[in-house]
């Protein structure tokens, strides 16, 4: 198994303005229980990181019932993306990277950012 990442060292990733990991608040009800914020880092307020995680949680919650979807319309076609480790979100500013392990980040569209790199890095957050 590899080693857990630091939830911090995101922000050692350039472009990160900031970070937040959150749980379901009833196991295994994430579609009817609002998520409980564990902690958020970087330049964004308490308020900005609740409503990335409110966003993320919402967004993620439909992109792996659609990953879902599509591997069990066909699990034998190895060209449907489940299993399904992220999602990026692209806006005018900013863009929001958010992994299925409950993990968000903001980042500055001004700065280059190695999405894979940091998507790999997010997954590796334990967040338990």
């Amino acid at each position: 198994m590899a080693v857990p990442v630091l939830f911090n060292s995101l922000l050692t990733v350039d472009g990160v303005l900031g970070a937040v990991r959150w749980r379901e608040s009833v196991p295994g009800k994430g579609a009817v229980t609002p998520p409980l914020m564990i902690e958020f880092i970087g330049s964004i307020t308490e308020d900005r990181a609740s409503r990335l995680m409110a966003h993320a949680e919402a967004a993620g919650l439909g992109i792996f019932g659609i990953s879902q979807l599509s591997y069990h319309r066909a699990p034998e076609d190895k060209s449907v993306v489940y299993p399904l480790d992220a999602y990026y979100a692209h806006s005018m500013n900013s863009s929001v990277v958010a992994t299925i392990n409950r993990v968000a980040v903001l980042l500055d569209n001004k700065i280059n950012t190695d999405i894979q790199g940091l998507i790999h890095k997010m997954i590796m957050v334990d967040n338990q």
